[in-house]
């Protein structure tokens, strides 16, 4: 893809959804609680409300290498079945078929993994084994007569060979009536697993996460440039963990201080040069956590990796250690670092950060 090109630039299906946003505050929390299951696999993402979809997420930062989900998010107070998929029709499209269009025959539609339909109260429909309740029900779970039926309507209404074998009936577990809260608790766990016996304040989080969804669900300009559509209509990772790390209690601040002062003497390091090795230090350690890019998680796990291969092949001093990391380190991750202080830095901080 050339440039910085945008691969969701189209015309958007419909724009009225964003300028009223407090009708839909489930969806806005569902995404929400949806990106935090991301988060926790410390994977890379951006989410957009109201965007050709109700919730689309994005694997990627990366316009190149992004491929996308979309969701269509529905708080029916009656379970889906056959005839309100497809035959119950609004304005000429069905529930179904209008979910279907949002991904076909689009320049993105080929990057499109899961076209998901998520329904609070759950889906009427004829499986193939009776007797089972699944939460995501798949293209292939449906029993043929009930493939039969949705495709033959799908086809109908919208023209197309075949129902796209990507479409999920997915049921969500945020619940109704007490989403906030279950969000709120989602973040208070994430936290919880990310950084064990740190302190938090999940509710400030949560503040100001879902009034960054708020705000940029109600952005209707579509953008040409994909780093334009991520500033001004996208949640991402880095804003997260942001957020996180500026409400969160990490390791304590003096017993890092400590650490690194050791480090410092057994390297021999005069006061100039352990004054100038702290501030490429304190560089890389608040990009470390303010940043979940690619780049960095790769630079995480490569280093941790080293130190721990060193240790375990014997290695006892840290000069050493450094030494055997920073050899070993592979171009793209080396060319990130300016100077050789920044690289051991790097190396320091992800050592006293492991252990």
């Amino acid at each position: 893809m050339k440039g910085n090109q945008n691969p969701l630039f189209d015309t958007q299906r419909e724009k009225a959804g964003a300028k009223t946003y407090e009708k839909y505050s489930y969806q806005y929390h569902w995404a929400l609680y949806r990106v935090l299951d991301e988060h926790k696999k410390l994977n890379e993402y951006a989410v957009f409300v109201e965007l050709h979809e109700d919730v689309v997420i994005a694997d990627s930062l990366d316009n190149d290498k992004a491929r996308f989900e979309f969701n269509q998010v529905k708080t029916n107070k009656t379970s889906f079945n056959t005839f309100q998929l497809v035959q119950n029709k609004k304005n000429g499209k069905s529930v179904l078929g209008k979910l279907v269009s949002s991904g076909f025959e689009k320049p993105f539609s080929d990057r499109i993994d899961k076209l998901n339909l998520v329904a609070l109260n759950k889906f009427n429909l004829d499986l193939k084994e009776d007797k089972i309740d699944l939460e995501i029900i798949r293209i292939e779970d449906l029993s043929d007569n009930q493939f039969i039926e949705l495709e033959n309507e799908i086809k109908k209404e919208l023209n197309i060979d075949a129902l796209p074998t990507n479409i999920q009936f997915v049921i969500p577990n945020l619940s109704e009536n007490n989403f906030q809260n279950d969000v709120i608790a989602s973040i208070a766990k994430l936290i919880s697993n990310l950084f064990p016996g740190s302190y938090c304040n999940p509710v400030e989080i949560y503040r100001l996460l879902i009034d960054e969804v708020n705000r940029k669900g109600t952005v209707t300009y579509d953008f040409k440039n994909w780093d334009e559509l991520l500033s001004k209509k996208a949640l991402t990772s880095i804003t997260v963990t942001r957020v996180i790390n500026e409400f969160t209690n990490l390791k304590d601040e003096a017993k890092i201080e400590s650490e690194f002062n050791s480090i410092c003497f057994e390297l021999g390091l005069k006061s100039i040069e352990s004054k100038r090795l702290r501030q490429s230090f304190n560089r890389y350690r608040c990009q470390r956590i303010s940043n979940s890019s690619t780049i960095q998680m790769d630079t995480t796990k490569f280093i941790t990796k080293e130190i721990q291969t060193n240790i375990e092949n014997g290695v006892v001093s840290l000069d050493v250690l450094i030494n055997n990391v920073q050899q070993s380190m592979p171009t793209k991750i080396g060319k990130q670092f300016t100077n050789i202080d920044d690289v051991k830095s790097a190396i320091i901080c992800e050592y006293i950060i492991m252990d």
